[in-house]
């Protein structure tokens, strides 16, 4: 019998020279494969160029592991990250439900909404102007144009650039937002889940009688992740060691610096 009757995990910045993380994520898989609801919220790898990168071991070694999870797994759902939007192909090719921005529906038997989590953070309108005008690129055309080295090159120019920038700035500004979370729950999910600002937090709503809530998970770091389990519709942080769960006593509103682990 599978542990949890769902699991969500986001961020996990995957890469070659990040050793301690990808061996959290497989024996992460290696623990919850077979799990009947499944999802990725983004930000899988540290950046994704498009299908040239599973010509690399790393980018090859990872999408055989989503695609043990899709395989087990009777809903699996991949929504996008701003690091690795272009991988929602291979996320389909590996068995998922792929979805550009968001992802509604019954999972787990709960009405839910899945995100990124980066278009909540409303009220950064830099960081919202540059992303709906890199989204807006031709980048399967480009790709064409580009070799592996020149893919490589860029994102990781783009990440340096853009590395802290975003996710542990003053919150009330930088950080999510409640009114596009009450949207969503105004159409009708009793949970949104999300990821992005790599500060773990569980924030209470109450747009109908019934009460809703905004789940967001953490980062992947050398001593774990916090992601979210699912078991008789109760949705839950818990810490993964890479070894075993753990209870996570999360706070209600978003950190300026993310809580330890």
């Amino acid at each position: 019998m599978p542990e949890f009757d769902g699991i969500l995990f986001s961020d996990l910045h995957l890469a070659p020279d990040r050793e301690r993380l990808n061996t959290l994520f497989e024996a992460f898989v290696q623990r919850v494969e077979g799990t009947p609801h499944v999802a990725c919220l983004g930000d899988l790898f540290e950046y994704w160029i498009g299908y040239m990168q599973l010509r690399q071991q790393h980018g090859r070694w990872a999408f055989d592991l989503m695609k043990r999870l899709a395989k087990g797994a009777t809903t699996a759902v991949w929504v996008d990250g701003n690091r690795d939007f272009m991988f929602r192909k291979e996320a389909r090719q590996a068995g998922f439900v792929a979805r550009r921005n968001l992802w509604e529906g019954e999972f787990a038997g709960v009405r839910v909404a899945l995100e990124h989590g980066d278009r909540f953070c409303t009220l950064d309108r830099e960081y919202q102007r540059f992303r709906w005008w890199f989204r807006k690129l031709p980048w399967r055309f480009m790709q064409t144009f580009f070799t592996e080295k020149m893919g490589h090159n860029l994102a990781q120019g783009l990440r340096r650039k853009s590395k802290g920038q975003v996710v542990r700035r003053n919150p009330s500004q930088f950080g999510i937002q409640r009114e596009p979370v009450e949207k969503l729950m105004a159409r009708g999910a009793k949970v949104v889940v999300c990821g992005h600002v790599h500060s773990p937090f569980v924030r209470g709503y109450a747009p109908r009688k019934d009460p809703a809530s905004l789940v967001v998970m953490s980062d992947w770091r050398e001593d774990g992740a916090v992601i979210c389990t699912v078991k008789d519709g109760n949705f839950r942080l818990m810490k993964f060691n890479g070894d075993t769960f753990e209870p996570f006593e999360a706070p209600s509103e978003q950190q300026v610096f993310a809580p330890g682990m």
